[in-house]
C-alpha cells in the first residue's frame, strides 16, 4: 500500500485482499472496452486498445504496479491477474493471427506482447505520474508498434 500511495484504511474499506481487487479493476471479457473492440476494423480496435490501456494504467499505475509486485509473490493474486487478463489476451491473439505476417504460433505471441505492454505501461505510469505529455508519447509509442505488426 505505501508503494501504491494508499492507506491500508482505504483498502479495506473496498478490498479484502489484492487478489479480490485485481478482477475490479483489470479488464476481462465482462469489459464494454473489451466488447466493442472486438466488434471493430483492426484500426479501430488498434486505437481504442491502446487508449483503454494507456488510460487504465495512467490512473491506476501506482496501484497496478503494487498487484504486479504482489503477483509474483501471491499465488493467489497471480491467479486473478492470469484470469482478469485472460480476454484482453485473447483479443491480442486474433490480430496477431489476422496481420498479414501473422507470427507462427499467435497465443505466445499474444503473451510476448500483454507481457510487453505491462512492463513499458508500468515503467511509465507505475511511479503515479501521469502528465499529459506522458500519455500522448505512451499512446504514440504503442500505437506505432500495433501499426508495424500489422503493416502490410
Amino acid at each position: 500500500m505505501d508503494q501504491a500511495g494508499l492507506t491500508r484504511t482505504v483498502f479495506y474499506r473496498h478490498f479484502d485482499d489484492l487478489a479480490q481487487m485485481a478482477p475490479d479493476l483489470l479488464p476481462d471479457s465482462e469489459d464494454p472496452l473489451v466488447e466493442r473492440v472486438q466488434r471493430g476494423a483492426p484500426e479501430d480496435l488498434i486505437a481504442a486498445t491502446v487508449a483503454g490501456q494507456v488510460a487504465l494504467y495512467a490512473e491506476h499505475g501506482r496501484l497496478l504496479r503494487a498487484i504486479d509486485a504482489a503477483a509474483a509473490s501471491d499465488a493467489a493474486v497471480a491467479a486473478e491477474l492470469d484470469r482478469a487478463l485472460m480476454a484482453p489476451r485473447r483479443l491480442l491473439e486474433r490480430l496477431v493471427a489476422e496481420a498479414p505476417h501473422p507470427p507462427p504460433n499467435p497465443r505466445e505471441f499474444a503473451r510476448v506482447l500483454m507481457a510487453t505492454h505491462r512492463a513499458y505501461l508500468l515503467d511509465t505510469f507505475g511511479d503515479g505520474n501521469a502528465t499529459p505529455r506522458r500519455r500522448r508519447e505512451a499512446t504514440a509509442a504503442l500505437t506505432a508498434l500495433w501499426e508495424r505488426l500489422l503493416a502490410e
